[in-house]
């Protein structure tokens, strides 16, 4: 198979977890000098739950021209950072969140108009919101929240365990990494088996599904190593550029 596109997660994926606020992407050599070489064949594409400031920094420091999926796939933008594609959450929602998050004694941001805010809520743009993030919830606080917002047709939750503790994703139901991938796909004009899937999370289970080669990092949960066609070495050893050599530039 002739493969088209790769999709990456970013933390513990393409590189170790960037923390908040977001530490300097330093890429390896090995890293760095692969995805120059294979982004001349193929698309590269960042999935990943972070805001356009923070990719573009990537997308320039390895000079990707393709497009990226931001915002936990609630937004496509070029590599210059125009939008191609957003959702952002209605208004209702968005006030439903806001009075949770006034009532929850944690760290959270918000991503509006493509910025992310963090631990405060912003007085302005309140429909330029494409995604909430919770940080470091029990699993006792998570289901107080789930049912606090479950009745929202309009959202979709999505649940991450890092070291921190379970990180909640609050997006448009449209708005997910699956909707953000067909959309990508539709615009580059790709099948889903012309693409690679690389992901570490529990967040990262419609990218791979999503992929005719569905890819699982060393340092992934066991569910989605499931799931996975291949299990690449981990990030601290360079298992994106491993995948990238075996099959894309076939060494």
């Amino acid at each position: 198979m002739k493969y088209k596109l790769i999709l990456l997660d970013l933390d513990n994926t393409l590189t170790p977890d960037l923390g908040m606020p977001p530490q300097k992407f330093m890429p390896s050599l090995r890293l760095y000098k692969t995805i120059i070489r294979a982004s001349k064949e193929v698309y590269i594409s960042l999935c990943t739950g972070r805001d356009k400031n923070t990719v573009l920094k990537i997308v320039n420091k390895l000079s990707l021209n393709s497009p990226q999926i931001i915002d936990g796939g609630a937004r496509i933008i070029d590599s210059e950072g125009n939008d191609l594609w957003v959702c952002y959450v209605d208004k209702e929602s968005v006030k439903k969140i806001f009075k949770l998050l006034s009532t929850v004694n944690k760290s959270f941001s918000i991503i509006v108009g493509g910025v992310e805010i963090v631990d405060k809520l912003p007085k302005k743009n309140m429909g330029k919101i494409t995604a909430v993030l919770v940080y470091d919830l029990t699993s006792k606080e998570i289901v107080s929240l789930k049912k606090i917002l479950l009745p929202e047709k309009n959202l979709n939750i999505t649940i991450n365990t890092d070291k921190g503790g379970n990180t909640v994703y609050i997006t448009h139901k449209n708005g997910t990494k699956f909707h953000g991938i067909t959309k990508l796909m539709n615009i580059l004009n790709i099948k889903k088996e012309e693409a690679i899937g690389i992901g570490d999370g529990e967040n990262d289970i419609t990218l791979l599904l999503s992929c005719g080669l569905k890819v699982a990092m060393g340092n992934a949960t066991k569910s989605l190593k499931k799931i996975a066609d291949f299990v690449a070495p981990t990030v601290n050893n360079d298992g994106v550029a491993q995948v990238i050599e075996k099959f894309i530039l076939r060494k």
